[in-house]
């Protein structure tokens, strides 16, 4: 249980840490703050502006309160107010943000099924000619930048065979709300979530297999054996349930990792996702949006630690019984 605790502390933490930089780092940095909290170059702005701009950030206000008022920003789902585009912070990731999860939500959970399952057989049928040849297919894919595994994608089937767009979401002319949209909308996804999941699986793949490799040698699996179990048996029914807890602790760590991965891969796909909007804001320099997809990232991530420790606890009994070690 301590374990549990801790990693929820640190999650905690962490998510603490990213709320203090994102208020102090504009007000930190060389330069005007106001330039860096609207995204306006000081040369551009006049003195009426200034002025405006500081009483509305609250510049003119203590550095406490000033806080205050953006823990509020943060209370009421705002998140700040991006005056480059002239709309709350929240609303604008609000739009965006359903597009990035099409993407990651069906690439986390296909790339955790492949991995678990082609890392089960793998580790228990350890030096067999398909688990070679798995494992250093695996390690070679795990080197590939998801930008790369996107264009190769692109390249053989959206080029030679195409079978699939390579932009967007939606075809045009598609009207919403049909069911030759929602196909549509799926024939579009399809292969930004392969490639999604082709970059993700082999880090699962390769945490299963290590793992159920060191634990064939263990008495229950051997007592398992000389039972006359089956192979299927043995590998759901006592090894996976003996190594479960890693394999997901390790998969709600990877889910921050699969969103920044999506970022590139909608802009490959030309996806108007928060990939695109990450992008606007770096090349406007629109700091509080910026600072508003940093902290929704760090949310879902500390979200998902949170979770996946919850689950662990659920499918130990040691821990839910209050046996085992601490």
């Amino acid at each position: 249980m301590k374990k549990y605790r801790k990693n929820l502390i640190l999650a905690l933490v962490c998510f603490l840490i990213v709320i203090v930089l994102n208020f102090f780092l504009p007000r930190l940095l060389p330069g005007n703050p106001i330039a860096y909290l609207t995204g306006f170059s000081e040369e551009d702005m006049t003195p009426a502006q200034v002025a405006y701009y500081r009483q509305a950030l609250h510049l003119d206000k203590p550095v406490f309160v000033q806080f205050g008022y953006y823990l509020r920003s943060l209370a009421d789902g705002t998140l700040g107010y991006s005056f480059k585009k002239e709309a709350t912070v929240s609303a604008l990731i609000g739009q965006r943000l359903g597009y990035t999860l099409q993407i990651t939500l069906p690439a986390v959970l296909l790339s955790t099924v492949i991995g678990l399952l082609w890392g089960l057989r793998c580790g228990y049928k350890k030096g067999s000619g398909f688990e070679k040849f798995s494992t250093t297919f695996q390690i070679i894919v795990n080197t590939m930048p998801t930008f790369l595994i996107a264009l190769v994608l692109m390249i053989l089937f959206c080029f030679r065979q195409r079978w699939f767009p390579y932009t967007g979401l939606n075809s045009a002319g598609v009207v919403p709300g049909t069911a030759g949209y929602f196909w549509d909308r799926i024939h579009h996804l399809i292969l930004p979530v392969l490639t999604l999941t082709v970059a993700a699986a082999p880090s699962r793949y390769l945490l299963m297999r290590n793992t159920v490799r060191q634990v064939t040698e263990e008495k229950y699996v051997l007592y398992a054996k000389e039972r006359g179990l089956s192979d299927r048996k043995i590998q759901f029914g006592y090894i996976l349930k003996n190594i479960a807890q890693p394999f997901i602790t390790m998969v709600g760590m990877s889910v921050s990792t699969c969103i920044g991965g999506s970022l590139v891969v909608e802009k490959l796909f030309s996806i108007g996702g928060m990939g695109s909007l990450l992008s606007d804001a770096v090349y406007t320099l629109d700091y509080p949006l910026m600072q508003g997809i940093l902290f929704v990232t760090t949310a879902i991530m500390t979200i998902s630690i949170v979770v996946t420790d919850l689950i662990c606890i659920l499918i130990d009994p040691k821990v839910r019984f209050g046996g085992g070690p601490a």
